[in-house]
């Protein structure tokens, strides 16, 4: 969501709330299962956290440090497009 959508910087909970009807509706777009739901959106919550606690730090490096230490986006896994979101179609 934070990387398609600017929910993440114009939402008082930068998305949080609708994060996992967001992974629901991708779902079947990007071939994932209830599992990949479930672990796109804990790891979406934990990005979040991740930046508001670096907004707290003294200093940019202690804020750099913070925001690392929720892992970064996962690589998603190659698919096929299916032709009814082919957007050249």
């Amino acid at each position: 969501m934070a990387r398609r959508t600017r929910i993440s910087i114009e939402t008082w909970d930068r998305g949080v709330a609708a994060a996992s009807e967001v992974a629901r509706l991708v779902a079947p777009i990007l071939g994932w299962g209830p599992a990949d739901v479930d672990r796109e959106v804990e790891h979406y919550r934990t990005r979040v956290d991740a930046e508001r606690e670096s907004q707290h730090q003294p200093d940019d490096l202690s804020a750099d440090a913070a925001r690392l230490g929720a892992p970064d986006v996962r690589m998603g896994r190659v698919h096929e497009v299916r032709p009814e979101f082919d957007q050249e179609s």
